[in-house]
């Protein structure tokens, strides 16, 4: 098949098969991780394990989970979305596969640590694979992608609960590394995108005039070509990557932003690690150097040290304000999302109610999430839509919901709150990855992201813990889920600030062509 060098998003055709691909990997692997609660809870109350470690057993889960995410994007530029994917596919597999044997804490610990890691190498490419193959119906496609997530967390816990009854733990356990498995056939899905690239007619009249003068060249496409030419498509293919967001929902926000604020000046990490124009030349010459295996592992090393030297330069894109709004803001509000979700079945039991129970309440926050995340990646390719306004409200509903829940022990009322938490979990974390190209730029999707999985991987293992800490401290679950409620409202006043960050940018940018003409001067 062609490789197209140029061009933008199909917005659908084999776009909708990868969609379904990511579904599957994310509502899987998403079924293993949010059950841990239900899954584990009758192991870890039976050795009387304190909330502090069952927190960390499962934040070293989200942590490495989120930590591969580092280096997703280098990786995937490397080696391709497809064979990521699938590897950590395979390994996910067989790490859940060891959790039919463990019977202790450090065996817990471990297994399920490697579960994180390495199932987040198979659904991390996902989120970057959904910018890559939309633009104009991004949102519709992060529905469906945000879908899978949720209808996880809707259909787990029953579906592990009943296991559990028929099966027992190991048998559960030892079907769960069979349905891990399914993940191969969503990855093999992950076709490059440069296959399925839509090319305009000017830019196709632009490419076959260089293929013209390739073919005048006969082999040497540089000869006879002018700097003046080299920097004239130099511009075009700038100009080209910081115009690749047609969405008219991005128009209204990113406006002021792109007049005033060239995108270069944020480090330029992004057009390398740009995934939706990568050529993926060099990785179809893996498969032609894999005979010679001195020359295998020589281009193995190059590889790793490209992977490692984009994972440093994508730390740089953290001078923007804007990139740490985004960052910061999606790491607290998140921490009070996974934690909460993972201390329900513990503060349900503790009110008198029975695992079921606790069980069918999670259903039910799942249910309104799954709602919410459709509704607000669907109407957010409208023009009118305000990702800033909705997304902080989201995080406000998930902030106020969180901090009520540990003072109610009405089944009724609890039901109640995990309907509204479930509400404004979806409108605020289906719209952190959209927020992340709309707001920075489809260009820099891969270095926001990258560095985005890192804080939160960090902040994994400290807010957990933490969480679980003033549990057993205080002896109540009142005191964590209010701390759960504050980090969440910390986030909505970080991003009033947003604002304010993007004028800092447009400052800094008039400032800098200030400079740069009276130089020229």
């Amino acid at each position: 098949m062609d490789v197209k060098k140029g061009g933008r998003p199909p917005d659908g055709g084999w776009g909708w098969m990868v969609i379904g691909g990511c579904f599957t990997i994310l509502m899987v692997l998403a079924m293993c991780s949010f059950s841990y609660s239900i899954l584990f809870s009758d192991f870890l109350l039976s050795r009387g394990t304190s909330s502090t470690t069952i927190a960390w057993i499962f934040n070293l889960h989200i942590f490495l989970w989120n930590a591969i995410g580092v280096f997703t994007g280098p990786l995937t530029k490397e080696f391709g979305f497809r064979r990521v994917s699938l590897s950590g596919s395979l390994l996910a597999s067989f790490f859940t596969f060891t959790l039919t044997f463990v019977d202790s804490l450090l065996g817990l610990f471990v297994s399920f640590a490697f579960v994180g890691m390495f199932g987040g190498l198979a659904a991390k490419p996902c989120y970057l694979l959904l910018t890559s193959y939309f633009d104009r119906k991004r949102g519709l496609a992060n529905a469906f992608l945000m879908a899978g997530v949720c209808c996880a967390q809707f259909v787990g816990p029953p579906f592990i609960r009943y296991l559990l009854v028929e099966y027992g733990r190991q048998g559960t356990t030892l079907l769960l590394s069979g349905m891990v498995l399914q993940c191969v056939v969503g990855s093999a899905l992950f076709q490059p995108v440069e296959w399925h690239l839509k090319v305009d007619e000017e830019e196709e009249n632009v490419e076959e005039e260089e293929e013209d003068k390739e073919k005048v060249h006969e082999g040497d496409p540089d000869a006879g070509v002018t700097d003046e030419m080299r920097a004239k498509e130099a511009e075009r293919r700038k100009m080209l990557g910081t115009s690749l967001s047609r969405r008219p929902s991005e128009t209204s926000m990113l406006s002021l932003a792109v007049s005033n604020i060239d995108l270069s000046s944020i480090p330029p990490v992004s057009r390398r690690g740009s995934i939706a124009l990568e050529d993926t030349t060099d990785n179809n010459n893996l498969d032609k150097t894999a005979h010679g295996s001195s020359g295998g592992v020589r281009r193995l090393i190059k590889a790793s040290a490209r992977v490692v030297k984009d994972v440093i330069s994508n730390m740089e894109i953290l001078r923007s304000p804007r990139a740490l709004i985004i960052v910061v803001g999606g790491m607290l509000s998140i921490n009070a999302y996974i934690n909460f979700l993972i201390t329900v079945p513990f503060a349900i039991q503790g009110a008198g109610h029975t695992l079921s129970d606790a069980a069918w309440c999670m259903s039910i926050g799942a249910a309104t999430n799954l709602a919410s995340r459709l509704i607000s990646s669907g109407l957010s390719d409208q023009p009118w839509f305000n990702l800033r306004y909705v997304y902080m409200t989201g995080a406000a509903i998930n902030s106020i919901s969180s901090a009520v829940f540990g003072f109610l022990q009405d089944l009724r009322l609890i039901q109640v709150t995990m309907a509204v938490w479930g509400l404004g979990v979806g409108m605020n974390v289906s719209l952190l990855v959209l927020a992340m190209p709309h707001f920075m730029g489809v260009e820099n999707m891969s270095a926001i992201f990258s560095v985005n999985s890192l804080m939160m991987s960090v902040s994994m293992i400290v807010f957990g813990p933490l969480f679980g800490f003033i549990r057993d401290l205080t002896g109540s679950y009142v005191a964590s889920m209010l701390a759960m409620g504050v980090c969440g409202g910390l986030s909505v006043v970080l991003w009033c600030l947003m604002p304010a960050a993007m004028a800092y940018d447009a400052r800094r940018e008039a400032e800098k062509t200030s400079k740069e003409w009276a130089a020229k001067v």
